[in-house]
């Protein structure tokens, strides 16, 4: 039986770019996976820029894998096309989650820490994490890979159990 040492919540903002799997655009939409969890956004048509804007919530394992973001074109006839993959580490969130859990700060707005954008990861910006209105949260924008082109900003909430 696996144990849960937290939620995340996962908001899907948009991508920028993102490769034509169509005929001149794409039906994107967003599979994130954490472990033996997954789950989709909606398909938005016809759409290279879409904005999804959509929170999606999984359980943490207490062996914390990398959160994996996918992205597919989906297709009525045949298989989805893929568009670009991700990974996110989600343990240093968890890290400051669990850091603020255990301190008197509550309602202060500060950065707690950050992710640096260099040319080993995926990420098109330094990925910031910071504690806003007691919520532990990091905005992540990431290049997708194996595919010619497209970004994707998601904005990532760490969720103890006990609360």
């Amino acid at each position: 039986m696996v144990e849960f040492v937290g939620l995340i919540k996962v908001n899907v903002v948009k991508g920028t770019n993102l490769a034509v799997r169509d005929v001149m655009t794409s039906d994107p939409y967003v599979i994130l996976a954490l472990g033996h969890q997954s789950v989709k956004t909606r398909v938005i048509k016809n759409n290279l820029n879409p904005v999804w804007n959509e929170s999606l919530m999984l359980s943490i394992p207490e062996q914390i894998p990398p959160l994996k973001v996918i992205v597919y074109d989906k297709d009525t006839f045949s298989t989805d096309d893929f568009m670009g993959e991700a990974e996110i580490d989600i343990q240093p969130l968890l890290t400051a989650a669990r850091a603020c859990e255990k301190s008197e700060i509550s309602d202060e707005t500060m950065q707690l820490g950050k992710w640096v954008a260099n040319k080993e990861n995926t990420l098109e910006k330094d990925g910031i994490i910071s504690l806003v209105d007691g919520r532990v949260k990091q905005e992540i924008s990431v290049r997708l890979q194996r595919v010619e082109r497209g970004v994707l900003e998601i904005e990532l909430e760490c969720v103890a159990l006990s609360q």
